[in-house]
């Protein structure tokens, strides 16, 4: 049997991450506010323009499928997460150079089957995703029974949103999509582990276990974050 995946968010230890705790809420956010160049996000608008200079298409068509994935962006919401747990620059970038904290999520508990809410691995790489969304094209005229509109901007959107910069490869982002940008409750026990940072203040630490010391979160496993000592790299002390 598998074990259930584990999806980690790094934060800094602010008002935002015990909001996320204490309401237990994840927020999934409008696709644009994602669209950071110095975070290798690439704006849809940048992708059509590279699809457009390599296969081309009638004005008339281009405006439709704009105006199909504006409003796809506008009902969806997407929630990031990393399957690294020990990467030193994630920590670094996302916890408040190690003065925050990551939280473990089991992925199971976050998609229920009723949920509607699916999964994206994205994918690193140095240009933008023009060449796999030009395939799609292609498929879809020789398949004229299923070439409409909707299909071909929802696997452009696809792969817009799949898809960052390579060098960004080390987050080994999972994204959880939704379809629209809202706040998403989940029960306690989603939570399997937190870990505290290098850094990360003994003041904080305590006060985040006196907030999470009820009954309810009585199964979190707690770690602090050590360095190695015999290698560049993070450990994991289990702490009581």
């Amino acid at each position: 049997m598998l074990k259930p995946r584990i999806l980690f968010k790094y934060r800094k230890f602010d008002k935002g991450c015990l909001e996320l705790l204490l309401n237990k809420q994840l927020w999934f956010a409008e696709p644009a506010s994602l669209n950071d160049h110095f975070e290798g996000e690439p704006s849809f608008s940048e992708v059509l323009n590279a699809v457009w200079a390599n296969y081309s298409r009638p004005e008339s068509e281009r405006k439709i499928y704009r105006e199909k994935i504006e409003q796809q962006l506008a009902k969806t919401g997407i929630c990031s997460f990393s399957k690294a747990r020990k990467n030193q620059l994630m920590w670094f970038h996302y916890t408040d150079e190690h003065k925050g904290v990551y939280i473990g999520f089991r992925e199971h508990l976050l998609r229920l089957e009723w949920s509607h809410i699916y999964p994206i691995d994205v994918s690193y790489q140095d240009e933008y995703p023009f060449k796999e969304i030009i395939e799609h094209f292609n498929f879809f005229e020789k398949h004229p029974e299923v070439n409409n509109f909707e299909d071909i901007a929802g696997d452009i959107l696809y792969s817009i949103l799949s898809t960052k910069y390579s060098s960004w490869r080390y987050e080994r982002e999972r994204r959880l999509v939704f379809c629209r940008s809202e706040a998403k409750s989940f029960e306690a026990k989603t939570i399997n582990s937190i870990a505290f940072g290098l850094r990360m203040p003994e003041q904080d630490k305590s006060t985040l276990r006196l907030i999470l010391s009820g009954q309810e979160w009585s199964h979190v496993k707690w770690f602090q974050a050590v360095k190695s000592k015999t290698k560049y790299a993070l450990e994991f002390k289990r702490i009581q």
